[in-house]
């Protein structure tokens, strides 16, 4: 799962009336869609193929709510063999567009705003330079999963008579055993911060997977996934095995002092970090508590879904109020940078593709927030940096009538 964590929820609007249960997170809307794509149908084929074939493997609920519909998974998983059959007949795409338009119906989000409205922001798999032995430049580890690290499943004390902070929607908290003091029995407690974490001889808990820059190590954090570079050209790919169980806090709102708050943005909070001495950008690093904790890959990254992530059409959204492996549509402006070393765009584009919700992530939300993975490398960097903008989430339904009866239930 990607540690989805990004900057800029201090830039969002302000949120409507707080809604209780994904039952009210999407509406049927008779607006529509338009069905254009601006990635092309070779790309959407592709992923729609990998999504059905994590959708046909157990998951960790067997129902998918589309606000007052649930769909059970088999049965979207068919309803997407459906289109699928549609989309290689026909590379056009036009069966596979009139097949939507027949059998299912678009249910809009609750929004941020208004219905259908949310704000996106966009990740990508960065590629930067390591090593694998410590140098001057290459001073920051890489760490693997801790070996003292215990996951406390709340879960198991539900019929417990206890309190505990819940700092997770998945009712988990990580920490590590104390040692006992006398006969004392043995505590859990929380564990380390950020700070922490870099001043401990960390190496005795976790392997190393490599070393690198600690700027470059913090924004790897913050997209969950990407790829080391060596000096002879071999990569080591990393991605998201856990997370210190501290909270996210970005570190954009406290730099509004030294970059105005609407010039904030990954390239932004990136460029101001390299003006400072490492000890000083290590203090505003450490202004975030969470941490996360790696393991190699040996293909692209893996999304909360299972699945790999598919570039330019998978997108995190809150697990609470939406469902993982679900098809959708997402109208949006994309960035147009005149050269390649632009951290600011000349002009937006108005643009919208079919998208396959599979992510989540640490500042994605409530119902009206959505992140976009971009891709890999130096162009999605570019263009991930400074997305954070407005756009329309439109989710794909299957029709009632589409399924046998009795093989769907309405809650």
């Amino acid at each position: 799962m990607r540690f989805a964590v990004l900057f800029f929820c201090l830039l969002g609007a302000c949120a409507r009336a707080p809604i209780k249960s994904s039952a009210q997170a999407m509406r049927l809307t008779p607006s529509g869609f338009s069905g254009a794509d601006d990635l092309g149908f070779p790309s959407l084929v592709t992923a729609l193929e990998s999504n059905i074939e994590q959708l046909k493997k157990p998951g960790a609920s067997e129902w998918l709510d589309f606000g007052p519909r649930r769909i059970a998974r088999a049965d979207y998983a068919r309803a997407l063999d459906y289109l699928l059959v549609k989309a290689k007949e026909d590379p056009s795409g036009e069966s596979f567009r009139a097949a939507l338009a027949k059998e299912f119906e678009p249910y809009e989000v609750y929004g941020q705003e208004d219905w259908g409205q949310v704000f996106i922001t966009s990740y990508f798999e960065p590629v930067i330079e390591g090593s694998l032995t410590p140098t001057k430049r290459f001073s920051q580890a890489l760490y693997g999963l801790p070996r003292d690290m215990v996951i406390i499943d709340l879960k198991t004390f539900a019929s417990v008579p206890v309190a505990v902070e819940q700092r997770s929607r998945g009712g988990v908290l990580r920490g590590r055993i104390a040692a006992a003091k006398d006969e004392s029995p043995a505590r859990i407690v929380a564990y380390p911060d950020r700070a922490q974490i870099e001043v401990e001889a960390f190496a005795k808990q976790a392997e190393v997977l490599a070393w690198v820059d600690p700027v470059d190590a913090f924004f790897l954090e913050i997209q969950g996934s990407g790829a080391v570079k060596l000096a002879d050209g071999k990569e080591i790919r990393v991605g998201y095995a856990a997370q210190n169980g501290q909270p996210y806090v970005p570190i954009g709102k406290h730099l509004t002092s030294v970059i105005p708050k609407e010039k904030i943005t990954m390239h932004t909070i990136e460029n101001h970090l390299r003006t400072l001495p490492i000890k000083d950008a290590r203090k505003i690093m450490n202004l975030n508590p969470s941490y996360v904790f790696f393991r190699k890959l040996k293909g692209a990254g893996i999304t909360f879904f299972g699945s790999e992530v598919s570039e330019g059409r998978t997108i995190a959204t809150d697990q609470s109020y939406f469902p993982k492996g679900a098809l959708a549509y997402l109208e949006f402006e994309k960035p147009k940078f005149n050269s390649s070393e632009d951290t600011e765009p000349g002009a937006w584009e108005k643009s919208a593709r079919f998208v396959f919700d599979q992510d989540t992530g640490g500042a994605i939300r409530g119902p009206g927030r959505v992140d976009l993975f971009w891709g890999k490398g130096a162009g999605a960097k570019q263009a991930a940096g400074v997305m954070k903008g407005k756009g329309r989430l439109v989710y794909l339904v299957p029709r009632a009538e589409f399924f046998t009866p009795g093989s769907m239930t309405v809650p």
